[in-house]
């Protein structure tokens, strides 16, 4: 299956698991750590990422919780400053591990500058033949104070051996770029490479694995800004050709479509397949082999593409009635049904909501506040996750407010037993 790239009070600690020789913390809090806790209605679970062993405290998770074909998910948390963790939930047993960090990974490999940091992960983990891939992003500003930073690491999380590794210490200076972030990764298992968009000119890159190098390809020559808002997903056809999306608003009608890069003939756009109001895409889900893909913008406008042609069209918008929010949580069903809901930053905001939207008729329901599943996020107003499914049908996502004091919560959905217990079937 082609996958999607996706593309910001301190937890009580965890037992953590793997091969480093990562001590464990106070028994006490072992049980709420590794299996989690119920949220307050029926199919609602919850854990708290935990703070990893050399000090990172995570209080944000942009767009960063995944699946792998086995079913475990992946999640990221960062502190938006300083460093990154990766984490996995194994979905059987549902025990939250921690699994490396940049800042950690870079180190052993002695890869890691005096004063570096590494802001996020914003990229979603992707699964690529056996191993989950991260990129750092260091800078989120749409401006040239990214030149002073050093460019971004791509790391890899090998399953089979436990292995999480920073792969550009062996690229030339250390690094996948001299300068530059990327925000948005897509795999092609076929040619055995992994396209990243950066922030914040928009350049995409290419990694090839069995090389273990990147190479800058460039953007579209109609872009007319030095720096655009790049799209947070993009994918990959059964052609091998890559499609993504940017927007700015100094000139929307360049950015207001679909764009691709195919490896035989370059860049190219799809002026035939329409953004509403000029928006990148934001979120999405494949399904049926990547045969059909659903997209959304951070607006509620949704998308389907089909691969047999291919093709594009315009499905309707998420109604939530509220003027200021965002979706950053979007998840679809192979029954046509959306799991979508609000976030409002930067604005804090105790009203945030669930909502399913109908891919057939494009009609939106509210299910509830999130704060009905469980109190614990009343006060956290970014909901982030996409294609976050587990075997069972239940959809992750990551909540957060960006306080210091304040961790990430990781809520799993059974979308089935949450509309029993709302009466909504």
């Amino acid at each position: 299956m082609r996958q999607l790239a996706l593309i910001c009070l301190a937890c009580v600690g965890v037992v953590i698991l793997g091969s480093d020789g990562f001590g464990q913390i106070p028994s006490s809090s072992i049980r709420e750590a590794e299996v989690g806790r119920p949220g307050k209605l029926d199919g609602v679970w919850q854990w708290t990422l935990p703070d990893t062993p050399d000090g990172l405290h995570p209080t944000q998770s942009w767009h960063a919780t995944a699946p792998s074909p086995d079913g475990d998910i992946y999640i990221a948390g960062m502190d938006h400053v300083t460093n990154a963790a990766l984490y996995r939930l194994n979905w059987r047993a549902g025990k939250l591990q921690f699994v490396g960090d940049a800042r950690s990974a870079s180190e052993a490999a002695k890869n890691w500058m005096p004063g570096e940091t590494a802001q996020k992960f914003h990229t979603r983990p992707l699964w690529h033949r056996g191993k989950i891939f991260v990129a750092t992003m260091d800078r989120s500003l749409l401006d040239d104070g990214y030149l002073s930073r050093r460019g971004f690491h791509w790391y890899a999380y090998d399953v089979a051996s436990n292995n999480f590794t920073d792969l550009s210490a062996s690229e030339p200076g250390g690094s996948a770029v001299a300068h530059g972030n990327v925000v948005t990764l897509a795999s092609d298992p076929v040619r055995n490479v992994i396209y990243g968009a950066g922030v914040p000119t928009g350049e995409i890159y290419r990694y090839d694995v069995a090389r273990g190098r990147t190479d800058i390809l460039g953007r579209p020559d109609s872009y007319d800004q030095p720096y655009v808002y790049t799209g947070r997903v993009m994918w990959v056809d059964s052609r091998g050709r890559l499609y993504f999306t940017a927007s700015n608003s100094k000139n929307p009608s360049v950015y207001g479509h679909v764009y691709y890069y195919d490896p035989e003939s370059g860049f190219g756009e799809r002026k035939d397949w329409p953004l509403q109001d000029g928006q990148a895409l934001e979120v999405g889900q494949c399904l049926a082999e990547g045969k059909q893909c659903v997209f959304s913008d951070d607006k509620g406008h949704v998308y389907r593409f089909d691969d047999d042609g291919p093709s594009w069209s315009y499905l309707g918008q998420i109604e939530t009635g509220q003027p200021v929010t965002y979706i950053w949580l979007f998840d679809v069903t192979a029954e046509g049904k959306v799991y979508a809901a609000t976030s409002t930053s930067p604005q804090p905001s105790d009203f945030t909501a669930l909502y399913e939207f109908d891919l057939t008729n494009g009609k939106t329901e509210r299910l509830c506040t999130l704060a009905e599943l469980d109190p614990s996020l009343r006060d956290l107003h970014i909901h982030t996750g996409y294609a976050a499914w587990d075997p069972e049908g239940r959809f992750y996502f990551a909540s957060f407010n960006g306080h210091p004091d304040q961790p990430v919560v990781l809520t799993r959905v059974d979308p089935t037993r949450l509309k029993a217990a709302l009466n909504k079937h």
